[in-house]
């Protein structure tokens, strides 16, 4: 299949309507933990939540083991060959066949724990009702739509799932003792995304077990879920270890702490994952103007966006977690003050880094970066954690983040040659500048909390992307464009 036709079918899929589609997933995202962690914190106790966080925390490490790396994996591959239909039905084939007999593995591995170890086994109903996450990974297939830039349908089954669970919530979870429903409510959306997605698959590939060649993928997905799990450690230890040290309660403050900037970093996240699939063409195709074109708007959108978001969690954090989880949780407060510096950093080092190094075929060096992150993310918790509990695990994690952002910027550096991008880096520093003076200034006035709030983040929003609009900031300037352009022809 030459070029053209190439061409011709990724245009089929617009990058800004997938944009919009994957924004409002994410924003879905955004909205239902808060609005149930809002919900929960007023019906469960600190000590239940970070009972229940404990136990997703464990099952989540066998998860990862039962990926094998196949999401990431799977994406980047699907995305190459998604205009050979015969060719993706085999690797589809392929990698759901590897997902099945690795879930099955780690499943049984897990339950044989839950039964032998004496503190899982007191909880046993608990660690079997969010080992439902795991066995239904037995239908995780999310890699065809990503590879496939199926956005839309991504965006309509999250949401269709979402308010189930939350109806679900409301009606099952009415006090502390309804933890296990809880519990439950999560693993169903999981369970439910994945089913619902086996059932449509079927629209896109053909399953079938005849002529299935899977040892050519076993040595790209074997490094890749190395990679995955020390990525993943630097989410997971932190609880682990202050479940460890401390116990729930204080697993509870840092899991809503860092709930809420895993939350807005998924937003930020939106913005490269909807491109990863059109990066990785374009690098195949040997398209390496356009290749750079959008690997540098992606980092000024990544900038444009993280910078002002920093500042403002400084200003409001402290009001809006006790507005929204009461004044128990205002240690979580303190935690996602710190823990926001990876807003920024995280998406750097996930474009510039992990992304190039995959899109080029040089996942092998992935694993430098995340194990030496993984490995200062478990030191620095064990000493921090026993000093400074949430607060020093919240430093850990962004310790270890910056030091994979480092390394994986130096490897990934000669592969791609970011254009124009000084400008923007000094217009939104500018712009933010002048946003930080006004929050300050607000802040010092005799108002309800709640008004200067509104103020502070209303007043914020127009000051800061109207000084780039107005110094014509070149992303900001050619959405509006855009929008004027739609708003015209409408």
């Amino acid at each position: 299949m030459n070029q053209n036709e190439n061409d011709g079918t990724v245009k089929k899929k617009s990058l800004t309507i997938n944009s919009i589609f994957y924004l409002a997933y994410n924003l879905l995202n955004v909205l239902f933990p808060f609005v149930t962690g809002i919900y929960i914190t007023r019906v469960l106790l600190p000590d239940n939540v970070g009972l229940i966080e404990s136990a997703r925390n464990i099952v989540q490490y066998f998860v990862l083991l039962a990926y094998l790396g196949i999401p990431t994996y799977g994406m980047r591959e699907v995305a190459k060959c998604r205009n050979d239909k015969e060719t993706l039905n085999k690797l589809y084939s392929e990698l759901m066949t590897i997902n099945s007999i690795s879930t099955i593995i780690f499943s049984v591995l897990y339950l044989t724990i839950c039964v032998s170890v004496s503190s899982i086994r007191a909880n046993f109903s608990l660690y079997l009702i969010v080992g439902i996450v795991l066995i239904c990974n037995l239908f995780n297939n999310s890699f065809l739509y990503e590879g496939l830039e199926e956005f839309k349908y991504i965006s309509i089954r999250n949401f269709i799932f979402k308010v189930l669970s939350f109806l679900l919530l409301l009606l099952l979870v009415k006090s502390n003792d309804d933890y296990l429903w809880y519990a439950f409510i999560g693993a169903f959306g999981t369970a439910g995304n994945n089913i619902i997605n086996i059932i449509n698959s079927r629209k896109y590939v053909k399953f079938s077990l005849k002529n299935l060649n899977m040892m050519q993928h076993i040595k790209p997905i074997l490094f890749l879920v190395v990679v995955t799990i020390a990525i993943e450690i630097n989410s997971l230890v932190d609880v682990t270890m202050l479940k460890l040290f401390k116990g729930n309660e204080i697993v509870a403050f840092y899991t809503y702490g860092s709930k809420i900037y895993k939350i807005i970093l998924q937003v930020v996240n939106t913005f490269t994952m909807v491109l990863i699939p059109r990066i990785s063409f374009y690098y195949k195709n040997g398209r390496f103007d356009d290749f750079n074109k959008l690997v540098s708007k992606t980092f000024k959108i990544i900038i444009i966006l993280t910078i002002p978001i920093i500042i403002g969690i400084f200003f409001v954090s402290d009001y809006l977690i006790c507005r929204m989880y009461t004044d128990v949780y205002y240690n979580s407060a303190n935690v996602l003050k710190v823990l926001s510096f990876i807003i920024l950093i995280s998406p750097i080092g996930y474009l510039l880094g992990s992304r190039i190094l995959l899109v080029t075929g040089n996942e092998k060096k992935m694993i430098i970066p995340v194990g030496t992150g993984a490995i200062v993310n478990i030191i620095l918790n064990y000493f921090l954690i026993q000093n400074y509990s949430e607060i020093g695990a919240a430093i850990a994690s962004v310790a270890s983040e910056f030091v994979i952002m480092s390394i994986y910027v130096f490897m990934g550096r000669k592969h791609y040659s970011l254009v124009n991008v000084f400008n923007s880096i000094i217009k939104v520093i500018f712009a933010s500048t002048i946003m930080f003076i006004y929050l300050l200034l607000i802040s010092k006035i005799s108002l309800d909390p709640l008004y200067v709030t509104l103020i502070q983040v209303a007043g914020a929003i127009m000051i800061y992307f109207s000084i780039l609009i107005f110094t014509k900031e070149e992303v900001c300037f050619s959405y509006i464009k855009k929008c004027f352009t739609i708003f015209r022809k409408s």
